[in-house]
């Protein structure tokens, strides 16, 4: 039996992928004109609309997205067969990223640039953003998010569970000892605010006689990027509660302004940081070789 559509495939998951005629036509080195042909055949072929496009608009319909995640999922089965069966062929083709703004940027370039260098001929494509993503239907491969559990058909992997402190810069005009939760509540706050939720009550427990006192931190400047909080921290806006990693980026001279506040007392995890990716039984060759890369940068 023939099956007519299996040719179109490579281009409708460019097609999905790229929200756009042109750069799937390009990224795949055929004319605009001959992209929009194709698209025809294939709902012609399916008898079904696929892509609802006008000049402003480029959308999958309900059996668009239906057949983009069941055609994606043959497209990786197929990649992982030739891999299989031609182990001295290079891997190629792109791997999409999405990772949240604020941690993504800190952790993963060093990993992705290994990564690059290790295999040259996989294109990565990285996106960094705070807002929640669809990610199988924006074409996904993997994620880094903080999140309390992995989504359904999701694999997570756990990276790290963030554990803030509460921190103050030498600039800051009202910098005083603090011996007590409470005395924070005087203070002026810098808050990580996003869609979902805003960081801003804080349970302190003492690590010695366990007393545990909780916080409501008033709103003097809310962002929704972690590197703006520290930039913030750094001019003496006020205090933030950040994890140590996220000034790991600053220099010597920045990190010598920087007070850890209340260090007898420790707070709550928030959530914790994961690496996301489908959960198939043959994830495509450049997924997994990606997954296991970064777990050999976490071991070592």
């Amino acid at each position: 039996m023939e099956i007519k559509w299996l040719s179109y495939v490579p281009l409708y998951i460019a097609l999905c992928e790229e929200k756009s005629i042109a750069k799937a036509a390009n990224r795949l080195g055929f004319s605009n004109a001959h992209a929009s042909r194709q698209l025809k055949q294939l709902e012609d072929i399916l008898k079904v609309q696929l892509i609802q496009r006008t000049t402003r608009q480029f959308n999958l319909t309900y059996d668009g997205l239906a057949f983009y995640q069941k055609v994606k999922a043959l497209y990786f089965e197929a990649e992982s067969i030739d891999a299989q069966f031609d182990s001295q062929q290079e891997i190629k083709g792109r791997l999409r990223v999405a990772a949240s703004a604020s941690f993504g940027a800190f952790m993963l370039s060093k990993p992705l640039a290994s990564f690059k260098r290790q295999y040259p001929e996989i294109e990565l494509e990285v996106i960094f953003t705070e807002k929640p993503l669809e990610l199988i239907e924006n074409g996904f491969d993997i994620a880094f998010y903080l999140t309390e559990l992995p989504p359904a058909g999701y694999i997570g992997r756990r990276i790290r569970a963030l554990k803030c402190k509460p921190y103050v810069s030498v600039n800051y005009p009202n910098l005083e000892v603090i011996n007590h939760p409470r005395e924070l509540i005087n203070h002026r706050h810098i808050l990580y605010k996003n869609s979902e939720f805003t960081l801003d009550q804080w349970m302190f427990q003492h690590v010695k006689n366990n007393d545990r006192f909780e916080v409501c931190f008033e709103n003097s400047i809310s962002v929704n990027l972690v590197s703006a909080m520290v930039d913030a921290l750094v001019e003496g806006c006020g205090i933030a509660m950040l994890d140590e990693f996220a000034l790991s980026q600053l220099s010597k001279e920045q990190k010598s302004d920087i007070i850890e506040l209340l260090p007898d007392w420790v707070t709550d995890s928030i959530l914790p940081l994961y690496m996301l990716y489908p959960k198939r039984e043959h994830l495509a060759p450049r997924t997994r070789l990606f997954v296991e890369h970064f777990k050999q940068v976490l071991r070592s």
